[in-house]
């Protein structure tokens, strides 16, 4: 851990600003601090998610925190890639033609999340405007440096409006921004389904109600596990998910990444597991932080998945019942499906993408913003909503 010298040595505030601290791995954080930190933030800032991107030992992490009195007051975590990036944290992926592939002598530098498409610049909850403010600029203005000096790429990925309209009035002209995805939430009213049911109207809600039907006329019933009691049983039902859908996984590599999972996040994870009879036939895995539980992987039996709609029951019908007897008032169901995803009362949230001292002119730009444009209005044809206030100042800056 390395701290700036604009400290002071009694931990009160320091007049010229808040001091820097970079910490060379999350665990030379204090656990209880980081995570008061990050308490307004998404679960993927939290200390331990951040953790577990480090343990997959694929980046050089430098996590920028600013303090002041004692206390953290802003942060960002940040990832330094000399070779493969995960492929949608890859710039060379989602800007194509407009970056190149990181390298030892071009690097990229990655600002926020490196794993779960939320990223945020954290600000300590309650923190006054002015103070986060300088925090900010203490972090952002460190990892500007710290880019420029490694001739790396520097980009935060996947930030949310908040991040970005804290972002706005500290970047200079080089630096793009561009709405690169969306998230889907789904609000949860504290008496669950019949909370759920007035989002729809009679008829809509009618094919919903067909849906739960031939859930429970399937034979299926819904069990509530930890990681601990059954991720031998998710590899192989997640592995059929995703390589229907292209990705180079095995039964084996799935069961090792539950297992490893469950190491980590044993007191905070739960699966929602269909079951026929003695076996497991489909899953939805849950993360939970704040007052949110978090959609991350799923896992489906084929030979059933679409007959007893197993998808929609475990990711939307049972999860909104399990939300509202535990207290959380909203699910987040991640990227993709967005057609599926607001049909059943999910709306979207922008994630933008900041490059600073984008190198793209002309025609290089100009095929950034098409593509940008395209994308806009493949969301605000699922969501009008995605064009945010914070979209509309963003647009105001002339990107």
């Amino acid at each position: 851990m390395t701290a700036g010298t604009d400290g002071v040595a009694d931990g009160t505030q320091d007049p010229r600003g808040p001091e820097l601290v970079e910490l060379t791995s999350i665990r030379d954080a204090d656990v209880d601090e980081w995570n008061a930190l990050a308490g307004d933030a998404a679960l993927y800032s939290s200390h331990r998610w951040l953790l577990y991107g480090e343990e997959l030992h694929d980046s050089g992490s430098r996590h920028l925190v600013a303090s002041s009195g004692g206390s953290y007051v802003a942060g960002l975590p940040t990832h330094r890639f000399t070779g493969k990036v995960p492929h949608f944290y890859d710039p060379a992926v989602l800007f194509p033609g407009a970056a190149e592939p990181a390298t030892p002598e071009r690097p990229l530098l990655l600002g926020g999340t490196r794993l779960g498409y939320t990223s945020e610049v954290i600000v300590a909850p309650g923190t006054a405007g002015p103070l986060a403010t300088a925090g900010v600029r203490t972090v952002l203005d460190r990892f500007r440096a710290l880019g420029a000096a490694d001739g790396a790429l520097a980009a935060l990925l996947y930030l949310t409006d908040e991040s970005v309209e804290r972002l706005l009035p500290l970047l200079g002209p080089r630096d793009q921004v561009v709405m690169m995805d969306a998230t889907a939430v789904l609000p949860v009213d504290p008496d669950g389904l019949e909370g759920y049911r007035r989002r729809f109207t009679s008829h809509q809600f009618t094919s919903i109600r067909r849906e739960m039907r031939r859930y429970t006329d399937a034979g299926c019933r819904t069990e509530v596990k930890r990681l601990s009691e059954c991720h031998q049983l998710l590899g192989p039902l997640s592995a059929q998910v995703l390589i229907r859908y292209g990705h180079p996984v095995t039964d084996a590599s799935e069961s090792e990444r539950f297992a490893q999972q469950a190491t980590l996040f044993d007191d905070n994870c739960r699966i929602l597991a269909a079951y026929q009879g003695d076996r497991m036939v489909g899953f939805t895995q849950y993360f939970f932080w704040g007052d949110t539980m978090y959609a991350r992987s799923h896992g489906l039996d084929d030979s059933i998945a679409r007959e007893a709609k197993l998808y929609f029951n475990l990711t939307y019908y049972e999860a909104v019942q399990y939300a509202a007897a535990h207290g959380y008032r909203s699910v987040d169901l991640s990227c993709d499906a967005f057609q599926a995803k607001v049909s059943r009362a999910a709306r979207l949230r922008p994630l933008w993408g900041v490059v600073l001292d984008a190198p793209w002119t002309g025609p290089v730009l100009d095929r950034v913003r098409a593509e940008e444009k395209a994308r806009r209005a493949e969301f605000a044809f699922h969501d009008p909503g995605i064009e945010s206030r914070v979209a509309q100042l963003v647009d105001a800056r002339g990107r």
